[in-house]
């Protein structure tokens, strides 16, 4: 039966019985799927145009009378029907704002890996009888150079066209020939699989330039939130993680193929693909059973960077195109910080240095003393809007800076659009404010109007407490009639309060392994779109980041993604990351006794 996705007017023939998010997936239609498919988190609302709207499954409530009277449902809960036409809310997502944040270090020089020589062979007579691939070989200048079988193939019909070649160089195998100067036509593919985001590169490797970006929602969120939840589906049912596997494989070819559309060139000149991602992310990618990162002692399959063909992963290029995965570091702190530690001095480790990468896992990398560590803690989906009531991701209505003035709330929304809800640095920016000005207490209790009163807060500000006999909320806008107010509550500040205090935890317990304090500390770079987007007074008033003068914290961009593409523009930058890579120390925080009393301590504000 045919389903139609709009905006991108994508027409897909799904399978009776197929939710739409499981109809979208295949499509390669990018639709929030955090609960995989149980109904629980509500992000995956979409407006059904034509078909079936008369089934409602939204057994958690998800949806408002007027949503559902709109034609609004939940996408994972939907079944498709015959000539279903869905529409899609109009975002910029947080996969766009990733396109802003791929910036190579000043200084830094590519040493390619991967090199087109255009060279003129000479013909062959009855005084040089030498072969083809002899003479192609000495034209090049090389002593010592191969040829892959499927070269040797084409040497004939290469010739046939002139005696102008042009030799694509893989260290000392020539991997392909074409006839005349193609040397302008040699491209490489950078990936950053996030567990939310996937980040996809294209490069010009000959000249070093960065021609495009493509970043999309991760389509493997359709079966789990989080790396756990996702290890768990492939452990559910044999060929699931050919399922899981595939649909990441089909996001990056469909963003290639969109390249070579756009920009006019053949796949098969994409000679290298760099992918980075955590420690699941990168089994999974590679086709790698990741079961037993689910259990103790999380163990990995394997750490150091591995490579593999084109061919073999199915993936859009040249078919003898090196994939190279980058070295993880341990079981839940994978490549993407690997990629994201060669993007700036931290293992200079003379110096207190904090590197933060924020998700639903926090990884952190702490130098010093002559040492590097590293944890990971799971801080959960706070900071990505998926566990706050009307949390969402970076897109068109997004709440993404609060400040509470002695008689009023000023937001900043993401498009300039009315608030529909709130997203992640929205969140730690409410937070703060609610702590700076005593609406939420130490404990993390957001107080009722009495109590605010007594402290001297304006009327203004009180009107935005909403009392019940349990719990309060503060409304961040009032909406015009009355029944779309973008409120944080109780349950909202707690979340929060659990995040960072697993945050902090590890923080404290690294500082401590290594002898720094905070004063001793000279730096804190924070990776991510999260970390460009945060205003670090917010993140120092909950207590997720040390109080250290804010001249001394940086924001790194997408350092996964600005790393994979100096892995792949580099073969220093590739030894580099593996040396790395195995350098640094991992902390299991769960074999620490010390973490849980960590933890309670950092609960507090």
């Amino acid at each position: 039966m045919k389903i139609t996705f709009l905006p991108q007017n994508i027409t897909w023939e799904a399978e009776a019985g197929e939710t739409i998010l499981q109809a979208a997936v295949k499509a390669g239609v990018n639709i929030d799927g955090n609960c995989a498919g149980m109904g629980t988190c509500g992000k995956c609302k979409v407006k059904i145009i034509e078909g079936d709207r008369q089934t409602i499954n939204d057994h958690h409530h998800k949806l408002s009378e007027n949503e559902i009277e709109a034609g609004w449902r939940l996408a994972c809960c939907h079944p498709v029907s015959e000539g279903m036409i869905i529409e899609m809310p109009e975002s910029e997502t947080t996969a766009s704002r990733k396109k802003k944040l791929i910036h190579l270090p000043e200084g830094f020089e590519k040493v390619p890996q991967v090199e087109k020589i255009c060279v003129e062979v000479q013909a062959s007579d009855i005084n040089d009888q030498r072969s083809d691939a002899e003479r192609m070989i000495e034209a090049l200048g090389f002593e010592n150079l191969s040829c892959t079988f499927s070269v040797t193939k084409k040497i004939p019909e290469v010739l046939k066209a002139g005696n102008l070649v042009t030799a694509t160089l893989r260290g000392d195998e020539m991997i392909d020939l074409e006839a005349g100067d193609t040397t302008s036509e040699n491209y490489g593919v950078a990936v950053d699989i996030g567990t939310t985001t996937a980040v996809v590169m294209l490069w010009n490797v000959q000249t070093g330039e960065m021609m495009d970006v493509s970043a999309s929602t991760n389509p493997q969120g359709a079966y789990g939130a989080d790396v756990i939840s996702r290890i768990t589906f492939v452990m559910e049912k044999e060929g699931n993680l050919d399922v899981i596997h595939d649909v990441i494989i089909d996001c990056i070819n469909k963003a290639v193929e969109g390249f070579a559309a756009e920009h006019h060139f053949n796949p098969a000149n994409i000679y290298q693909y760099v992918v980075v991602g955590n420690t699941t992310m990168s089994h999974i990618f590679l086709g790698v059973n990741p079961a037993q990162l689910a259990v103790s002692p999380f163990t990995p399959v394997f750490t150091e960077g591995l490579s593999a063909r084109c061919e073999e992963l199915a993936l859009t290029g040249h078919k003898d195109a090196q994939v190279h995965v980058a070295g993880n570091i341990a079981g839940h702190v994978g490549s993407d910080i690997t990629a994201g530690i060669i993007t700036n001095d931290l293992m200079d480790c003379d110096k207190g240095h904090l590197f933060i990468d924020i998700g639903t896992n926090g990884e952190i990398v702490l130098t010093g003393n002559g040492r590097a560590v590293a944890c990971s803690t799971a801080a959960g989906p706070a900071f990505e809007g998926s566990s706050i009531k009307q949390g969402m991701r970076a897109a068109r209505g997004a709440i993404e800076r609060v400040d509470i003035l002695k008689d009023r709330v000023e937001i900043a929304v993401i498009g300039d659009a009315e608030p529909i809800g709130i997203c992640g640095s929205g969140i730690i920016d409410a937070v703060g404010e609610l702590i700076r000005t005593g609406i939420v207490d130490k404990s993390g209790r957001l107080l009722g109007r009495e109590k605010l009163a007594k402290k001297g807060i304006s009327e203004n500000i009180l009107k935005h407490i909403k009392e019940d006999d349990k719990s309060n909320d503060f409304v961040l806008y009032f909406s015009k009639d009355g029944k779309s107010d973008v409120v944080i509550t109780q349950k909202d500040v707690r979340e929060v309060q659990l995040a960072k205090a697993a945050i902090s935890a590890g923080i404290t317990i690294m500082m401590k392994e290594i002898g720094i304090t905070k004063d001793t500390l000279e730096k804190i770079s924070i990776a991510g779109a999260f970390g460009n987007y945060i205003r670090n007074t917010s993140a120092i008033n909950i207590g997720l980041l040390p109080k250290i003068a804010e001249e001394k914290i940086y924001s790194l961009g997408n350092s996964a993604g600005i790393g994979a593409s100096m892995i792949l523009l580099s073969e220093r930058s590739k030894e580099e990351a593996e040396v790395a890579a195995r350098r640094i120390e991992h902390i299991e925080l769960a074999a620490r006794s010390d973490f849980q009393d960590q933890y309670m301590m950092a609960m507090m504000f």
